[in-house]
């Protein structure tokens, strides 16, 4: 494992919102954990991941900026960010399952970088993605 290191989309990986081609899944006991083979998706997507936090603190009503997401919030960030991402890039509705490290590649490559994409359309993504789903009263 000397050249894999921490997939930053594990949370959205193991929830099932999100696919990678650079993605390594290990089953570690009943844990399943993600690596990511490319140090330069992995460089790619903390970047995002890290402009994310950045921004979306207010969604979660956190004011401090090193504070930490619960495991909830972590999957919301991550799944909704990724879908709200697609959607503007793609101007679409946003597809399920696509591939987390083709999509940072055409950020980079259309958008010349992950810090030019702007966040009005995906901050409301990641406030309406909701992991439960709500249960009906009988």
């Amino acid at each position: 494992m000397a050249t894999e290191t921490r997939c930053y989309f594990e949370k959205a990986l193991v929830f099932g919102c999100a696919g990678c081609s650079q993605a390594k899944r290990l089953e570690i006991g009943e844990r399943l954990v993600c690596y990511c083979r490319s140090l330069t998706a992995a460089r790619r997507c903390e970047r995002y991941v890290s402009l994310l936090r950045q921004n979306a603190g207010f969604v979660f009503r956190q004011t401090a900026a090193g504070s930490n997401l619960s495991n909830y919030q972590q999957i919301r960030l991550q799944c909704g960010g990724l879908q709200g991402l697609s959607a503007s890039i793609y101007n679409e509705a946003g597809a399920d399952n696509f591939d987390i490290s083709a999509l940072m590649r055409v950020v980079e490559d259309e958008h010349r970088g992950i810090e030019r994409i702007s966040l009005d359309q995906i901050i409301p993504r990641i406030a309406a993605f909701n992991p439960r789903p709500h249960r009906k009263k009988k």
